[in-house]
């Protein structure tokens, strides 16, 4: 008879041979997940290498990149324009705000008076130059930087920091202009930025995008205070209008979601071939664990415990979680791509989002932790996936809330225009078509005509619908949980109205907690 120690060795060895057996197999599977799906986009015409997601390089007597660079080698890293640059349409009540260039003085975020213009056109003066280089790189068709996107992850991308900091300098620069009455310069410093963003469109990262996004809501700002100016000249407005209509949003998304796919796709297969993938990741600033022991006997059995969970859990997600994680990945990646295609067809968004919901709820990715062994080995990077999905669909909701603000804009320089000519603001958008816009403008949220209707007191009212999907009937006032008058931060988004004296006071004695 065998003795027990043979018997527990052969059960224990069993044991591993089955786990060796489900583990390789659940590999093989899923592996051929990955590659059923793969081909099933390729059919479809999906790209899903590096290669063919590649912008070409621009020709380098057409690029703007060196001229950019001579330009933001002078940009501000000091003053007011690095600590406390003006900004337009600083919202003080519910669908009111202040004309910033018509103030006194510049404000920050609290209202007190911290800096005279004087200062400021101190300051823009030593950045002339820069502001002038500029201009042409702006005049370049294509600013291309030039990025080796074969560096996947670990590609620097120090010219981002700079674009917003240009922005800053000409939309800072702009509002000084109209507060010195100066509109023709200030059209023109506008007009740089979103030439600037037109030209830039072509770089398919996300992080890229949305720095394209932040400067395009810098400069609606600017552009709201700019519109309350007296002295504009239909040709100004012309060409802003022009501007903000040629500004392109949703189909550079698109692309960097493309993009995205790849590297996604990519960044999996490095981990996988890493000893510690878990490790990259975390540092990479995903999900990590740390333990700290008092140093007894136990804390150092628990810690050898630890490591070996770790090592275990990395390896299983290299020779088979890895593969479903990529799968995860491919198919969230693909619900964000079909839902940005949706609204560049349709035009709007309330579906499109509606439908990526329901997908991405259908794929589980909101109920991670299902896998029983990688949760008791507690595998760090359970939440790749999910994570992953996450933060690229929240960058849908600022595409919306950007294409709200160029779409509002473009249509209150339309009402603009109007009254400059008609000596009255317009009783109903289609007045402007097609006169001053080829055709009403349409609300990017549920694709009706945006909300628009004269009022009593000789203003106007202009809105999208907002977030919530509803028509609150241009009701500014906030969503609840808000603690700020921001203009998207209310259940309609409203075209702000000029804020009375009274109630600019009543705000500085009442700031928002």
């Amino acid at each position: 008879m065998k003795k027990w120690w043979v018997k527990l060795l052969l059960v224990f060895a069993t044991v591993v041979l089955v786990l060796l057996v489900l583990v390789v197999t659940s590999s093989v599977h899923s592996k051929n997940a990955v590659d059923r799906y793969k081909d099933q986009l390729r059919a479809a015409g999906e790209k899903l290498d590096l290669k063919d997601v590649l912008p070409p390089h621009a020709d380098p007597d057409k690029n703007g990149r060196e001229l950019f660079i001579q330009a933001e080698a002078s940009l501000p890293k000091a003053g007011i324009l690095a600590t406390n640059w003006p900004s337009g349409m600083r919202m003080v009540a519910p669908g009111k705000a202040i004309v910033g260039s018509q103030q006194a003085d510049i404000w920050d975020d609290i209202l007190h008076y911290t800096n005279s213009w004087a200062d400021l056109d101190q300051e823009l003066q030593m950045e002339t130059a820069t502001v002038d280089l500029l201009r042409q790189a702006s005049e370049r068709p294509q600013l291309d930087f030039e990025l080796d996107y074969n560096q996947g992850v670990t590609l620097l991308l120090p010219h981002l920091s700079k674009m917003k900091e240009a922005t800053v300098l000409l939309s800072a620069s702009a509002l000084a202009n109209l507060h010195r009455g100066d509109s023709a310069t200030a059209a023109t410093n506008l007009h740089t930025i979103l030439v600037i963003l037109d030209r830039w469109k072509d770089e398919p990262l996300l992080i890229s995008q949305l720095v394209r996004i932040a400067m395009a809501q810098i400069t609606f700002t600017a552009q709201w205070d700019y519109l309350q100016s007296t002295n504009l000249s239909d040709q100004q407005l012309a060409m802003l209008e022009r501007d903000w209509t040629n500004l392109q949003l949703i189909a550079p998304m698109e692309r960097s979601l493309v993009m995205e796919r790849v590297w996604g796709t990519r960044t999996i297969e490095q981990l996988r071939t890493s000893n510690s993938p878990s490790s990259i990741y975390s540092g990479w600033g995903g999900a990590s664990s740390s333990s700290g022991g008092s140093g007894d006997w136990f804390d150092s059995l628990k810690d050898m415990g630890d490591a070996l969970k770790h090592k275990t859990s990395d390896n299983l997600w290299r020779v088979s979680w890895s593969f479903d994680d990529e799968l995860a990945v491919l198919q969230g990646d693909q619900v964000l791509i079909e839902a940005v295609r949706q609204v560049r067809t349709n035009g709007y968004f309330k579906d499109a989002l509606a439908e990526r919901d329901r997908k991405l709820a259908a794929l589980g990715l909101n109920h991670p932790g299902t896998n029983w062994l990688r949760s008791h080995l507690e595998d760090e990077l359970a939440m790749l996936g999910p994570e992953t999905i996450d933060s690229l669909g929240r960058s849908l909701e600022r595409l919306l809330s950007c294409e709200a603000a160029r779409r509002i804009t473009v249509t209150a320089i339309a009402v603009k225009r109007y009254q400059l000519r008609h000596q009255s603001y317009p009783g109903n958008l289609e007045a402007l078509v097609p006169e001053f816009l080829a055709e009403v403008p349409r609300d990017p949220v549920d694709g009706h005509p945006l909300r628009y209707q004269m009022l009593s007191d000789g203003t106007f009212l202009l809105y999208s619908i907002g977030s919530d999907n509803v028509d609150n009937g241009g009701d500014p006032t906030a969503t609840p949980g808000s603690k700020t008058f921001g203009w998207q931060h209310s259940r309609d988004w409203v075209w702000a109205q000029p804020a009375t004296s009274k109630e600019i006071e009543f705000f500085r004695a009442n700031p928002p907690k």
